[in-house]
Order: structure tokens, then C-alpha cells, then sequence
């Protein structure tokens, strides 16, 4: 005689990335419900990011009978169920679960706009810690029209807290962290409500495509022509260059400008610059 478990979903973690996304200069948000599927069936976000949940999180899946489970665009937490809903073992009102992210492509910082620091992480979470102000930004839900912003990078206070968490092995590389109780700041915040139902909450860690001026440098003629406003940079789709209005000095209308790659960028003061050599 056999039998199968039956799971329930715990909470969900998308993530998302304007590069990969969005078309040019049309954004993933603004599509057709049929093109942001179209979009999304070409998406994965083991191409540009790592989620695994720590090695404390690892045994308290395993005590409370939970599975993480990745798929394309992120990653859910299931529940051992007996009978139709009912958890297998109460979910505690004080369960945390983490999970660290880290960089998979080292070309990320060029085309996510944000800002990278050594001594500080990435906070994404349903309850802020005590040693941030009351500013902090929590997660986003799959329905909040919200990017991920430099918002959600912690003080150093903060990172070491949570780096003093991890094991010697995890605290190398990591990017951010993603933290979720079961009992948030407030109840919008929760993953289970107050008769101790799964809420099956669904989070989302949306970041923005990066914007850079685009420099055309030719060597040979010791010119350079940039573009007067920044730009988007996307893996899909062109972005038109008028020769006349969007460059400066501005060039003849027959000319043609192509878009940069990833790969050549520099950063003067606040300012990305993409280098073109023609």
C-alpha cells in the first residue's frame, strides 16, 4: 500500500529583474498580460541570482515537515498537511525562516540599478530589526507596484547582526538576505493570521534595470558623441538613438547609433556611463 503527502503553500518569494523583463524602453509593468507571459516563459532567475535557505533554516524546515522549493521565478515554502488544510505541525507564531541570496552573474551590478557596499547587505523582511529606523522598507507583495531601491540596503549594525547568524561558510558573498516570520510588524505583514490559518502570502524582490549615458567614442578620429539623457539597458528589444535630439553634439539624421552590452561601464560621481567604441 502506498500514499502521498499533501503540501500547502507557506508563503512565496518572486523575483524579478526589469533587464531581463523589460523590451527596450517598453516596461515589463506597462506589457499586455500576453507579452509579460511571453516574457516570462524566457525568464529565470537562476541566471543572474542564488537563493538557498541557511543552515539554521535547512533543520526548522525539516522539524516543522516544510519544503523549499525553487522554480523559475523564485521560490515557495510548502507545508506538511493533514487532512485539507490543517498543517501536520502547528506553524509557531515566532517561526523565522532565512534565506541568504547571493550574485550568480558578475556582470549584476552593471545592469541592476542599485548600489553595491562591502560592509552592508540587503534586507528584505516582514519585521523590522531594532537597530533600523523606522524608515525601513518591507518586502513587497506580488500586487505592490514597487522596485527593489538602495531603500533596502541595512546599516552596518544591522549586517553584522545577521552575518553573526550564519555559519562561518555562509557569511562569504552574500548580497542580502531574506528574513520572514510567521507573525509580521503588522497584519498586512503576516504569513499566518490570528487563528493560526496560512495566509499563503506571496512576496516579490522586483529589481530595476540600470540607466547609463551612452558614450560613442572613435579612437581613430580622438571624438566622443553621449547621449544627453541616461538610457535603459535591457537584455531584449533596441532602443532607437535619434542622431539630432539625443546626442550630444548632435549628429546627422542618417546616422546610426547601435545599443551598448553590459560589459564596458563607468561610473563618474553619480553618473553610469556605457562606452560605445565606433
Amino acid at each position: 500500500m502506498s500514499y502521498s503527502s499533501t503540501y500547502g503553500l507557506l508563503f512565496q518569494v518572486t523575483l524579478l529583474h526589469n533587464y531581463f523583463l523589460n523590451n527596450g524602453e517598453e516596461t515589463f509593468t506597462n506589457m499586455t498580460d500576453d507579452k509579460k507571459e511571453k516574457m516570462l516563459q524566457q525568464f529565470n532567475a537562476d541566471a543572474f541570482i542564488a537563493v538557498t535557505p541557511t543552515i539554521e533554516t535547512i533543520t526548522v524546515l525539516k522539524n516543522y515537515k516544510m519544503v523549499f522549493k525553487k522554480n523559475k521565478t523564485g521560490f515557495g515554502v510548502y507545508v506538511k498537511l493533514k487532512g485539507e488544510s490543517d498543517p501536520f505541525i502547528k506553524v509557531p507564531a515566532d517561526l523565522n525562516l532565512k534565506f541568504l541570496i547571493k550574485i550568480n552573474d558578475y556582470q549584476f551590478e552593471n545592469y541592476t540599478n542599485l548600489d553595491f557596499a562591502l560592509t552592508q547587505a540587503y534586507l528584505f523582511s516582514n519585521v523590522k530589526p531594532l537597530t533600523e529606523p523606522v524608515s525601513f522598507k518591507y518586502l513587497p507583495k506580488i500586487s505592490d507596484n514597487k522596485l527593489i531601491s538602495n531603500a533596502y540596503l541595512v546599516s552596518e549594525k544591522t549586517t553584522a547582526d545577521l552575518l553573526s547568524t550564519l555559519q562561518p561558510s555562509e557569511q562569504q558573498n552574500v548580497f542580502g538576505v531574506i528574513s520572514l516570520s510567521a507573525k509580521g510588524d503588522s497584519s498586512s505583514e503576516n504569513i499566518i493570521d490570528d487563528s493560526d490559518k496560512m495566509l499563503s502570502p506571496n512576496f516579490k524582490i522586483h529589481f530595476d534595470n540600470r540607466k547609463t549615458f551612452w558614450r560613442y567614442i572613435n579612437r581613430k578620429a580622438k571624438t566622443e558623441i553621449k547621449t544627453k539623457t541616461a538610457k535603459p539597458l535591457t537584455r531584449s528589444g533596441f532602443v532607437e538613438i535619434d542622431p539630432i535630439n539625443d546626442l550630444d553634439p548632435s549628429q546627422p539624421a542618417e546616422s546610426q547609433y547601435p545599443n551598448p552590452s553590459v560589459k564596458s561601464i563607468t561610473k563618474i560621481d553619480s553618473d553610469y556611463y556605457s562606452e560605445i567604441f565606433i
